[in-house]
């Protein structure tokens, strides 16, 4: 059959027009779309009531469990949006410098009030003044934590396995949320007494860290 305007097309070749025309992607869902439509679809038979008329309450709690999961899962790659802001390299001291014996006092102080979360971070700075104070490290006011370990293990370098836990443990406390504790606080402490006493080893290595040596 035809038409004014030409040939006229069967109905089984228009049929298999039509088939490859809507077998276009332009016509399916996306991946995501149909990704999303399932996990609704798998939800949806989750919660849906059992035959008695009640709530699934076994595939509730599964769900409940899986959603927990997921949360800590997120906290534990990521961290908290609050210590993801705190977390910095921040110096131990900064531009509030004081002499050893009194970082020291205060942390004392701190400790008998039961704060040993800034107790500790007083004692480590009671470090830090005492190693400037005797001129084994440069005066610097933006050494962190770590900086403090890696330039006094040159200097003491049998203390270098307590130096760098000592300063995980004023980061955590200071930026991580961790609170401090008695033990944490004895530690730092007895450092502290250990590298006041200490004579420093005479290196040729200590300048490349700024240790006058």
């Amino acid at each position: 059959m035809t038409s004014a305007s030409g040939p006229g097309i069967g109905r089984d070749p228009a049929r298999e027009l039509a088939r490859r025309e809507l077998a276009r992607s332009i016509y399916r869902p996306s991946l995501l779309s149909r990704w999303w439509h399932d996990i609704l679809h798998w939800l949806s038979s989750l919660t849906s009531p059992t035959q008695a008329g009640e709530p699934n309450w076994l595939a509730v709690v599964v769900l409940a469990a899986v959603v927990v999961l997921a949360v800590v899962a997120a906290f534990y790659w990521l961290g908290s949006p609050s210590a993801r802001r705190r977390k910095r390299a921040e110096p131990v001291i900064g531009d509030r410098a004081r002499t050893a014996a009194e970082y020291r006092r205060t942390a004392a102080q701190l400790a008998a009030s039961g704060d040993y979360q800034e107790a500790i971070a007083e004692q480590v700075r009671a470090i830090a003044a005492d190693l400037e104070a005797r001129e084994i490290l440069l005066a610097k006011p933006s050494r962190t934590a770590d900086e403090l370990a890696a330039e006094a293990t040159l200097a003491f370098p049998a203390e270098s396995g307590e130096l760098a836990a000592v300063a995980r443990l004023f980061d955590e406390v200071r930026y991580g949320g961790r609170p401090g504790s008695q033990a944490g606080y004895a530690r730092v402490q007895s450092l502290d007494g250990r590298l006041a006493a200490a004579v420093p080893e005479a290196r040729t290595d200590l300048a490349a860290a700024g240790v006058p040596g």
